[in-house]
């Protein structure tokens, strides 16, 4: 009888274990970190096959993913190595994933070359919001969790750490305002920020046709230009030569509105130094 029971509870204790360690690794898996089918993701090459290539997703603690031969360009290919080669980082698109066997299928034909650019663009982003970040914890010494603490309470408000410190260096700490970061923090996040983040920028475009008569033309036309661009503006006005009598400028400025003013701004000053002296028309570019 004693026999029987042992053998009951043995086999009691298998089944058991034979169902819950799976599970056990399921749920394991399952509450890392994992990327969603669909989305692009950034892959260290490490290993080429004949029938595939092995990579590290540098965004998910480096776990291993596969790009199977069929997924590495449309139609046939005959080597893997024209296309990718070890230690290259390439934007792959997750296709499959099997979170029990800790598989993650990618395919980088699926990848378009704007989907390529925009993931580019988006690392580039985080790395050097992440560098703002660390800069300034050196400047005002707080921990690590103070600084993930801000620096996630920005990713909420705007959806990217790098779009929140763009509007920080648009707008100002009001821009902020509504987060109660200290003012020591936003100040620091500023002064940097505004050396490292370039605001994009619109361009407002048109064409001059300046004539002159005066003996010293030449020289009168290209100082009413001069000082247009020389002036507290910087390169934001660009004038170049169409050819006689014709000249091309441009004014560029974080929007349309003020893009506008520093073109009217521009033209007002160089017909007043042409004056009488001169012709002096202007016809904005159609976009």
């Amino acid at each position: 009888m004693a026999i029987v029971i042992s053998f009951y509870l043995i086999i009691k204790f298998l089944i058991v274990n034979l169902y819950l360690v799976p599970l056990y690794m399921k749920n394991e898996i399952e509450s890392q970190d994992n990327p969603e089918v669909g989305e692009l993701v950034l892959a260290l090459i490490k290993k080429i096959s004949s029938h595939g290539v092995t990579v590290n997703l540098e965004e998910y603690n480096n776990r291993s993913g596969f790009l199977h031969i069929s997924e590495v360009a449309t139609g046939w290919v005959k080597n893997i190595s024209r296309f990718v080669t070890i230690n290259q980082k390439v934007v792959l698109k997750v296709i499959r994933l099997d979170v029990v066997r800790g598989e993650v299928d990618l395919s980088l034909r699926q990848v378009s070359g704007e989907e390529r650019k925009q993931k580019l663009l988006s690392i580039k982003r985080y790395d050097k919001s992440k560098s703002i970040f660390d800069s300034m914890q050196i400047k005002t010494k707080i921990t690590d969790n103070d600084k993930m603490k801000y620096l996630d309470q920005i990713e909420n408000e705007f959806e990217t750490v790098y779009e929140g410190l763009e509007e920080l260096v648009k707008n100002g700490e009001k821009s902020l305002a509504d987060l109660n970061i200290p003012k020591n923090i936003t100040d620091e996040l500023l002064a940097i920020a505004k050396n490292k983040i370039t605001l994009p920028m619109v361009s407002v475009t048109g064409v001059m046709q300046v004539t002159t008569v005066a003996p010293n033309g030449v020289e009168l036309i290209k100082d009413s230009m001069s000082q247009v661009i020389s002036n507290k503006t910087g390169n934001k006005i660009n004038i170049s030569y169409l050819g006689s009598p014709k000249y091309k400028i441009t004014a560029y400025a974080e929007n349309y509105k003020t893009a506008e003013k520093k073109l009217t701004t521009a033209l007002e000053k160089i017909q007043k130094s042409i004056g009488k002296n001169g012709t002096f028309s202007f016809s904005k570019e159609k976009n």
